[in-house]
């Protein structure tokens, strides 16, 4: 059975069998589902600190030719 963590609470994606009541007891196992990889290549994208300034970026004296 699957579902997600929010916050503090299990959310499950599917519903119960037919065969469980309410106010049973059941013993829940948890698994981590790794991430999918992509079907193509990726790579990591970096931006240089220099260009999150704000001067650097807004420079008056900037060559563009």
């Amino acid at each position: 059975m699957k579902g997600y963590i929010k916050g503090q609470t299990i959310i499950l994606t599917e519903p119960l069998p037919q065969n469980f009541f309410k106010g049973e007891e059941v013993e829940v196992a948890i698994n981590i589902i790794p991430k999918q990889k992509y079907p193509f290549p990726t790579f990591n994208l970096e931006i240089k600190d220099e260009y999150l300034k704000r001067e650097k970026v807004y420079e008056q004296n900037q060559d563009i030719l």
